[in-house]
């Protein structure tokens, strides 16, 4: 904002000069306006620099705008409350209209990808940030909104963790807006009572309900890894208590720590163990996510471990039995009693060919506003808008946000944090090859390090 400068005196001749001029101003906003904004400069840090309210688009009152917004928000709370944000947006008429695309989990990231890198990206985005935004933003796919995320990060919990998951070298490309959390393991009760087990607090506990289980014919653990992250999500619950958040970034950065080192190979024979041992369900490698779940909630089996996301459509789809929710056991001798599973996965940023900038900017900021992110947490997601899960959510996102708080250090799913080459390729397939048992430990590492160094060559 200028500053207004002290008041002067002026000339006859000046004040006769001044009306000639705004005569001449006001002749001129008769005539037609410019058909199109002049093109925004170019960040220095890849993107370009996003416009000030007012500039590029018109909107509002003026010429109506349709963005077009990409999400893959297509199940549970994440569908329902992708929708009633919409919903309310489009009923302000302001001009702005958003049409919105969802998009399969499986599919999202090449279509993302292909979009973004083909000229033919949407408006708004939504993504899944860390690597991805380093990605996006390196090739000059997204806007940099340092400004608006300076704007506006006061109102946002978890404010490190969220600038990380969006920043670039010096730029911040996306709002973060989802914490999604993978500390947790559901299980069915009902079954857990009817064959006298405690609820596990141990890994060594949880073994041995799962020996009792599988004696008795129940399938102690629903998993699907068709696709492999649902196998990822396991081994990295055991990274966290074999290794340690920091020493997992340090593979991952290549300083002073190895995917091959002892801790990852240990990690991934948990995984192959669950397998080998009988207490995955039939369809381990076989099924996909959405099978699995509902071999867990049709009562076939006792455990199914995945991220917050599955208890976010409860309220609109409760579960047929009153599902528990506990943390993931660990061993009895780990040192790292407090690393978890989580990360900022939905953020928002947009597409630096975006035909409709300024537009999509207004609808950016007002996903940051307390009527948005209570909309989005009444619906059952963790929303990162301070204040908001606590005002708006069910219990149960409640009590998962709070876990949130208190954990000491978290991971984010690991293939956020690599290059697709290695997350999406080595890691993801790799689960499946493990637990199919064509993989061994050893080999499966020993993949993911070959390929995460000749990605940065």
């Amino acid at each position: 904002m200028s500053a207004i400068g002290p008041m002067k005196k002026v000339s006859g001749w000046v004040i006769i000069l001044t009306i000639l001029i705004i005569a001449s101003v006001i002749a001129g906003c008769a005539q037609t306006p410019p058909a199109s904004p002049p093109e925004e400069p170019a960040s220095e840090t890849g993107g370009e620099t996003a416009p000030e309210a007012g500039e590029g688009q018109e909107t509002g009152s003026q010429t109506p705008v349709t963005i077009d917004l990409w999400t893959e928000f297509t199940a549970g709370g994440e569908a329902t409350g992708i929708e009633e944000l919409i919903n309310t947006w489009n009923s302000k008429n302001n001009g702005i209209t958003i049409n919105h695309r969802p998009i399969g989990n499986e599919e999202f990231f090449t279509v993302v990808r292909t979009g973004l890198a083909g000229g033919e990206p949407p408006d708004l985005l939504q993504f899944e940030g860390y690597q991805q935004t380093r990605d996006f933003a390196a090739a000059g796919q997204l806007m940099d909104l340092t400004d608006v995320w300076n704007k506006h990060k006061d109102r946002f919990a978890l404010q490190e963790a969220g600038e990380y998951s969006c920043t670039y070298e010096d730029g911040v490309y996306c709002l973060p807006y989802t914490f999604l959390t993978g500390w947790q393991i559901y299980y069915n009760p009902n079954i857990l009572t009817e064959h006298n087990i405690e609820v596990p607090t141990t890994m060594e506990e949880f073994l041995a309900a799962a020996e009792t289980l599988k004696a008795a014919g129940v399938t102690p653990i629903a998993l699907g890894n068709k696709d492999g992250w649902p196998g990822e999500h396991w081994w990295m619950a055991f990274l966290v208590q074999r290794c340690g958040v920091d020493k997992v970034y340090q593979a991952i950065r290549g300083e002073g720590a190895s995917f091959t080192d002892e801790c990852f190979v240990q990690s991934a024979a948990d995984l192959k163990n669950l397998a080998d041992s009988g207490y995955l369900s039939l369809g381990a490698v076989s099924d996909d996510y959405g099978t699995a779940q509902a071999v867990f909630l049709s009562g076939q089996a006792a455990f199914f471990q995945t991220g917050s996301w599955f208890a976010s459509g409860w309220e609109q789809d409760p579960p047929p039995f009153e599902v528990g929710i506990m943390p993931f056991p660990r061993w009895e001798d780990t040192e790292f009693t407090g690393d978890v599973i989580g990360a900022v996965t939905h953020t928002f940023g947009i597409p630096a060919n975006s035909d409709a900038r300024d537009a999509a900017l207004q609808v950016l900021e007002w996903l940051a506003s307390d009527e948005a992110a209570e909309i989005w947490a009444k619906n059952g997601n963790s929303v990162m808008v301070a204040g908001a899960v606590e005002a708006a959510a069910p219990q149960v996102i409640k009590d998962i946000w709070a876990k949130v708080q208190e954990a000491d250090d978290s991971l984010p799913w690991i293939e956020n944090e690599l290059p697709p080459g290695v997350g999406e390729d080595k890691v993801y397939n790799g689960t499946v090859a493990l637990i199919g048992g064509t993989m061994t430990p050893e080999e499966f590492v020993q993949s993911i390090q070959d390929a995460l160094e000749e990605a940065r060559q």
